[in-house]
């Protein structure tokens, strides 16, 4: 599906705070969708008021149901104009705070002449079955019956409750059935965050913790530090100031949130925001500590007479352990090599990187123990040093160890150092190719990385050299189409950077986020306008950026047609069949 920035009308859809408001409905015809509208407003915390019941027998329904509510109110006669503005709170001069209209269809005139009343009092309205003299629409809502806070609701906005209805239960059926307990471990945890690590920093800003409320939702409110487009902004692990390290934990939490496979998010604790342990964080130390252990083992193992040196060559481990570096592709499921499916299906243990999306996960036999990789903003060494060292461990122990990338293990993904450290320990790496990103989101957004007369050669780049450098910028060439990785983070100065070295501010750009996966975006704009763009539509990691007249080639209208009114469209969706197959798969 595409947008035109600008160019569509929807209605805003808000979760309103509805706390001793006044809720006037008018009329019970069809009671069941009016017991569920009295329901709904009890549970908000307002105040409903029924009028003019459609039939004596709805009377006594209502008291039966809903009369030990303190809250709720029946008045038993035919309703007035009047009553808009003589029912509500005195704090709004007696005014109604929403009205609900449910009379019979043969009194579409009254529904008619309510409606006008209301909108001469911007008053809300919702007249039944009747969208066009409805202000808002109530959509199909699930409540989480565990209390844990959680709801969603569908609208199709006035166009068919059953059909929304039918829309809330197949997201339901896709959740997680531990959706309850995610939604309050996430909840606590990062309730105690605030109170553990930003009490002090909030402290330090203000002087005192007095009014700590108040300076908590100046802190989280303004500063737009988790903003999508922040979530992650570059933060040097080798040079943290001393808030981002008290804010680290929060940041970390918001990654979880956004990365991790949605089924664990329920046993995440705060040892897991913690980051490695304070040998693994001295990573100076780690080396020594490493160095002995491969001296004492070798001094062991001598001893036994199970490993020998032979004409200089360290020969195998006498263990039987086993690793893989195994590409997982970009992310759906019909893109995973049959051979990295086998090595999934054959794992003692998985160290997957945290964008492996769910659906490949999903492929992992139950039993298998998996690792997920903590590479959060400030802690990407850290991490990766914490992977090496469980994989090892796991391979003295003689098991089966996956290394689980996505993409291509050495595109960008550290196979090539990984492949080093194992093998300097005695346990040759099987490294498995994987469809990289770099090329699979050409493809799926209709970018022709090469075509005669458009594009004759490809460039892959990354956005973010080691310690947070940028890269060398390569030099402009128009019949060339790049593709950079890992640098939506920090668009602006690479745009400026690009520009600065002669680019051409109005090539074609293409941001592909979530390549082939069912949140797949693609966002078609120009290099010059790229930076104001991801701030606007903020982050779905992982992401790249295209730069290219390939990017235009196979689309209409030419994209030259952006101006500062109109700097983007933006395409939602795979067309793929992930689910089917992967349930073949499994």
């Amino acid at each position: 599906m595409i947008h035109d920035e600008m160019s569509y009308s929807l209605p805003f859809m808000v979760a309103c705070n509805c706390k001793d408001e006044v809720q006037l409905v008018i009329g019970t015809n069809s009671m069941g969708t009016c017991k569920n509208r009295i329901r709904s407003i009890l549970r908000s915390g307002a105040h409903a008021v029924v009028i003019s019941p459609t039939q004596e027998s709805d009377v006594k329904q209502l008291v039966s149901t809903f009369g030990h509510y303190s809250r709720f109110r029946l008045v038993d006669r035919q309703w007035q104009l009047s009553d808009l503005t003589s029912l509500g709170r005195p704090i709004v001069a007696k005014v109604v705070d929403r009205v609900f209209v449910q009379l019979p269809l043969d009194e579409c005139l009254m529904e008619k002449e309510i409606y006008e009343q209301c909108i001469k009092l911007r008053i809300p309205i919702n007249v039944f079955q009747r969208p066009e003299w409805s202000t808002f629409h109530v959509g199909s809502t699930y409540v989480d019956p565990q209390s844990s806070g959680l709801q969603i609701s569908v609208s199709t906005n006035g166009q068919g409750c059953i059909l929304a209805n039918r829309i809330k239960r197949e997201i339901m059926a896709s959740l997680p059935s531990n959706i309850s307990q995610i939604v309050t471990n996430m909840g606590q945890l990062r309730d105690r965050i605030i109170n553990e690590d930003q009490q002090k920093l909030i402290k330090d800003h203000y002087g005192s913790t007095k009014d700590l409320a108040l300076a908590q939702n100046v802190w989280y409110g303004l500063n737009g530090e988790y903003e999508s487009h922040n979530l992650n902004n570059l933060v040097k692990e080798f040079d943290m100031t001393e808030r981002d390290q008290r804010l680290k934990r929060t940041r970390w939490l918001s990654q979880i949130i956004e990365y991790y496979p949605m089924s664990k998010l329920a046993d995440v604790s705060l040892e897991d925001l913690g980051g490695p342990s304070e040998e693994q964080q001295e990573q100076k130390q780690q080396c020594g500590v490493e160095d002995k252990l491969n001296k004492s083992e070798s001094t062991e193992n001598d001893i036994n007479g199970q490993e020998s040196v032979v004409m200089g060559e360290k020969k195998s481990p006498p263990s039987c352990g086993k690793i893989s570096l195994v590409g997982g592709g970009p992310g759906s499921v019909s893109m995973l090599t049959l051979g990295a499916l086998q090595e999934i299906k054959t794992a003692d243990i998985i160290l997957a990187d945290k964008l492996v999306p769910q659906s490949v996960l999903d492929l992992i036999p139950e039993g298998t123990e998996t690792f997920i990789a903590r590479k959060f903003p400030g802690n990407a060494e850290r991490a990766q040093q914490e992977l090496l060292e469980k994989g090892l461990h796991s391979l003295r122990e003689g098991r089966k160890v996956v290394r689980l990338k996505q993409g291509d293990p050495y595109i960008f993904g550290r196979g090539g150092e990984e492949y080093v450290f194992f093998s300097e320990r005695g346990y040759e790496p099987t490294v498995l190719p994987g469809l990289s990103s770099a090329l699979a989101s050409t493809v799926v957004a209709r970018v022709p990385a090469t075509q005669r007369d458009v594009a004759d050669q490809i460039l892959v780049c990354t956005g973010t050299g080691r310690k947070g450098a940028l890269p060398q910028i390569p030099e402009y060439v128009t019949s060339r189409t790049t593709v950079f990785l890992m640098a939506l983070h920090r668009a602006d100065i690479l745009v400026r950077e690009l520009l600065a070295h002669s680019w051409d501010s109005e090539v074609p750009a293409a941001i592909v986020e979530r390549a082939s996966c069912d949140d797949q975006r693609i966002t078609r704009t120009l290099l010059k306008y790229v930076p104001e763009v991801v701030e606007e539509i903020g982050s779905r990691p992982p992401g790249l950026l295209i730069v290219g007249h390939s990017v235009a080639a196979l689309v209409q209208p030419p994209l030259r047609a952006f101006d500062d009114s109109n700097k983007y469209t933006i395409e939602e969706g795979f067309q793929g069949n992930d689910m089917g197959l992967a349930a073949l798969l499994r």
